[in-house]
Formats: structure tokens, sequence, C-alpha cells
């Protein structure tokens, strides 16, 4: 019986050439021309600029709706903080102005002021410079750097003709440009729902409570006595349902105090919510993404253009 080795040695067989291995340098090239290709294709297509541009819209939206929330408390505050409330238990005490109590809170939404300010011109920037970034020269213009990159991959010529791979770093610096934006949109945009829009909402709903009891505050004090009687026996009741509210002003007082420590809390939520939806997460994203770039770049740069060193082995 024969064996498969001498029927491939007989004279009347053909040996299956063996394809050789491929070369580092050939593999490389083949991930990097996948890597233009893939990068090429999220560029053209406008799928990905468009939901970062609708993610920044919301986001912007979002931030005027907690800054209109923040300004109405601000001008309720205003309004009442020049009223009196009746401290006077049977016409003996002091009265107070509820200012003395708003100070600290008015105060803490005028600075959050600022940081909705800033949150609003933070987006607006990106929103601007996306609507740049998408512009169909730089888009063209990055399509024929890619084709030039590719071209060089594959041509050890124009390797060693661009031996400190400045086509490549250009290409990648404008990927960088083009993509970074809209992914930083979308990371700030997940980042939010899922753990800082259920906060945010929360301590607008409390914004908004305190409002609405400010300005009850300011109605009752401000409220004149009725022309007419309803009859005795009505005016016994709110007679005696006033001074029974007067007779422990030390209650009403904290309570009220305690309602404004409870939204001085929530204005600094939206504080945290705000800064790092709009300015540490889009940052985080951006810098993550850059040094994403350079990792990439690493095995690509300056794909074999430069001239072999001494003990370098050559593929």
């Amino acid at each position: 019986k024969r064996s498969s080795s001498s029927l491939a040695e007989s004279p009347g067989t053909t040996a299956v050439p063996r394809m050789p291995p491929m070369s580092s340098r050939q593999l490389r090239a083949i991930a990097g021309t996948v890597l233009v290709a893939l990068a090429l294709a999220a560029t053209f297509t406008p799928a990905l600029h468009d939901q970062g541009g609708a993610r920044i819209d919301a986001m912007f939206t979002r931030a005027l709706a907690t800054f209109a929330a923040a300004r109405a408390l601000n001008g309720a505050i205003s309004v009442v903080q020049g009223t009196e409330v009746a401290l006077q238990p049977a016409g003996v005490g002091v009265t107070l102005t509820v200012g003395q109590a708003l100070d600290p809170l008015n105060d803490l939404v005028e600075r959050f002021s600022w940081v909705m300010l800033a949150a609003t011109a933070a987006l607006g920037t990106q929103s601007v410079l996306l609507e740049a970034t998408a512009a169909a020269a730089l888009t063209w213009f990055l399509g024929a750097v890619a084709l030039a990159t590719v071209i060089r991959i594959w041509s050890p010529t124009l390797a060693r003709i661009d031996a400190t791979g400045l086509l490549p770093r250009l290409l990648i610096l404008l990927l960088f440009v083009r993509l970074a934006l809209p992914l930083a949109a979308l990371g700030a945009d997940l980042f939010s729902a899922r753990w800082l829009e259920p906060r945010r909402m929360a301590a607008v709903a409390a914004l908004e409570t305190t409002r609405a009891e400010l300005d009850a505050v300011e109605a009752e004090t401000s409220a004149e006595v009725p022309a007419e009687s309803d009859g005795v026996l009505e005016d016994i009741r709110r007679y005696l349902g006033t001074q029974s509210a007067r007779l422990d002003p030390t209650a009403r007082l904290q309570a009220l105090v305690e309602r404004l420590d409870a939204s001085a809390e929530r204005v600094v939520d939206l504080v945290v919510v705000f800064t790092l939806e709009t300015i540490v997460v889009p940052l985080g994203t951006l810098w993550l993404l850059w040094r994403l770039t350079r990792i990439v770049q690493a095995p690509f740069v300056p794909f074999d253009g430069r001239a072999p060193t001494p003990g370098r082995r050559r593929d």
C-alpha cells in the first residue's frame, strides 16, 4: 500500500502550490484599508450627524426648559421677598419678612442661572461646530485624503516618499474632526438618559412646587378681607382658623425653611446634571476618542515607509 507522500511524488501527479504566508506589512495594509473604508462609510452617511444634531437639540431644549423654571422661581422669590408673614400670636410678637428666609435660595438660583447660561452656550457651540464639520467641502477633502492614504498603504514607493506618515496623520485628524462631535453628543445623551434625566425631572418638579407655594404665600399675605359676610358662623370659623395658624409661628416658619432647604438641594442637583451633561461628559468622550485615534494610528504610521534600522527584521 502506497503512502500519500509517495503518491504526491509520483511522476503522474501534480503538486498543489502552497500560498506563501502574508507578511506583517500586508496584514497591516489590509487592516488599514478596512479601517479607512469603515471610516469613510461613517463619514459619507448622514445618519450619524443627524442623530448627533438631534441629541444636541434635545439637550438644548431641556436646558432652556430648566432655565425657564429656575427664572420663574427667581421671579416668585423676588415678589415674595417684600411681603410680611404675620407671626404675632394674639397681636403680640414680631413680624418677619419672608425675604430673610429666601435670601440664600435667591442667591443660589442667581448663581445657577450663570451655570445654565454656560451650559446653553456650550450646547450652542457644539451645534454650530457640528454644522461646520458636516460641510460638503470637508467631506470631499476627507475622501480625497482617504484615497491617497489607501494608495500609500499599498505602494512602497509612495510610502518611502511619505516616510513621516503625513497622509495617515492628516486622515486621522480629519476623521476626528468629522466624527468626534456627533459621537460625543450621542455619548452625552446616553449618559444623561441613564443617570441624569431622572434626577433633572425630579429637581424641576420640586422647583415648580416651591414656586407654587411661594405664589400661595404671596396671595395669602396680600389677600383682602371680603366686603360681604357669609354669616356669623362662617366668620367665626374663618377667625378661628386664622388664629390657630398664628398660634404656632415657629412651626410655620420652620415648615417654610424646610421647603426652601429642599429646593436648594434640588438646585445643586441641577448644577451637577448640566455640568456633567454639557461639559464633563462631552469633553471626556472627546478625550477618549482622541486616545483611541492614537492607539489606532500606532500600527499604521509610518506604514513601513522609513528606512530599516540595524537589527530590525524585515518582512
